[in-house]
């Protein structure tokens, strides 16, 4: 029984061929005679060797054919129908790309009013605290002016 094809025998095959069709004489004999060899040691016939070049080519017969027609056929429905989803994820991506973008504008414009607001911010709390120690000190001074002051008291007498 004969063995698959190994690739590398199909390539070495199609160059020996390439050789044959040369024009040089001597290459062609070579050529042919090496194809002998390979076909007597792998058992090879001259139709099954014919048989493997077609079906490598790709000329199949007519029934393959239509099968093959509906196995593309079916893969380009597939692919179609994979390429519509994908058109619809891509305007979905950028919708949702397009809001972002419009939040990261909505979001720098925050970030610049508050960023112009944080310097008065701290003066009008330095202001207030400063107004409120002086009203503080004002009015503890308002009340010392405004009580009775009583006789000082002679704190002499406790050292001796």
């Amino acid at each position: 029984m004969a063995r698959a094809p190994d690739p590398r025998e199909i390539k070495i095959l199609s160059d020996i061929l390439a050789l044959v069709l040369d024009e040089q004489p001597g290459h062609a004999a070579t050529a042919l005679e090496r194809i002998r060899q390979m076909a007597r040691r792998d058992n090879v016939t001259g139709g099954a060797l014919k048989n493997l070049f077609i079906t490598r080519i790709g000329t199949v017969p007519q029934k393959d054919t239509s099968d093959r027609e509906q196995g593309l056929q079916e893969r380009i429905s597939t692919l179609e129908r994979r390429l519509r989803q994908s058109e619809a994820d891509t305007r979905t991506a950028q919708l949702r790309l397009g809001r972002c973008q419009m939040d990261v504008g909505l979001l720098q414009m925050e970030m610049a009013t508050v960023q112009t607001q944080k310097p008065w911010r701290y003066v009008a709390i330095v202001f207030a605290v400063g107004t409120g120690l002086l009203v503080g000190i004002a009015a503890t001074e308002l009340y010392h002016s405004l009580t009775p002051t009583r006789a000082p008291i002679d704190r002499a007498s406790y050292l001796r």
